[in-house]
């Protein structure tokens, strides 16, 4: 099954419970909650991870979430609707709110896909490690020749390495202010580690990669690990 053509991109941590009780909610209710409801095809609950590629800057929102769609606007769509936006387990974890928005900050974004790199036809199975990269390029045409004739192949000689999934931004996003990310790639692999490779050195050092990653304002690398999952 190919991927699904749009994707909700969230970001978030908690506000008044533990990591503990956060993930507990995701796992036991709201991923299952918008699988059930056909709001999304498959969702996966990540958690940020060190990586090779660092330095690491401190992001806040620790957790992602990510919804393959067939609808352009999840949240504004008659499917999601019925998702119930509280939960016991918030104020049983402490909080004074069983509300979601009191519980939680989140960062919500709207992408489209545009390419799917599957060199070994790896397809819809789960990946315990994803490397998400933001860009914001300064020569859209060139950055997209680089990624297609050299970068996307370099990759894929990496240790571990599954498939890549590119994206761009494709409206104004409900829950984000920050539109200077406009592409994303997710790729996926076994290990992170893999980017501290020798193969994953060369990736990164060619004339052409370094130029990208010189002039794209921002250029954010940010590695995640697989907690839980709806769909697969």
């Amino acid at each position: 099954m190919a991927p699904a053509p749009y994707l909700l991109h969230v970001n978030s941590k908690p506000t008044q419970v533990s990591n503990d009780t956060w993930e507990e909610w995701y796992k036991v209710e709201h991923l299952p909650d918008l699988y059930n409801a056909k709001s999304c095809t498959r969702a996966t609950l990540y958690e940020e991870v060190g990586h090779p590629l660092g330095p690491n800057p401190d992001h806040p929102r620790k957790y992602l979430a990510l919804y393959q769609t067939e609808l352009e606007e999840l949240l504004k769509s008659d499917e999601y609707k019925g998702i119930r936006n509280s939960s016991e387990l918030f104020e049983r974890g402490g909080a004074n709110s069983s509300l979601t928005q009191d519980n939680g900050d989140f960062d919500a974004r709207y992408y489209k896909l545009f390419q799917e790199y599957d060199p070994k036809s790896t397809g819809e199975k789960l990946s315990p490690y994803i490397l998400c990269v933001y860009m914001n390029p300064s020569d859209e045409e060139d950055f997209e020749k680089w990624y297609r004739e050299e970068h996307l192949g370099l990759l894929a000689k990496l240790p571990g390495y599954r498939r890549s999934l590119r994206y761009k931004l494709d409206r104004p996003n409900p829950l984000s202010q920050d539109g200077t990310q406009p592409y994303l790639a997710i790729h996926e692999v076994d290990d992170p580690s893999a980017f501290g490779s020798k193969e994953g050195e060369e990736a990164n050092a060619t004339p052409w990669t370094e130029k990208h990653i010189r002039e794209s304002k921002p250029f954010i690398a940010r590695a995640f690990k697989r907690i839980s999952e709806a769909g697969y």
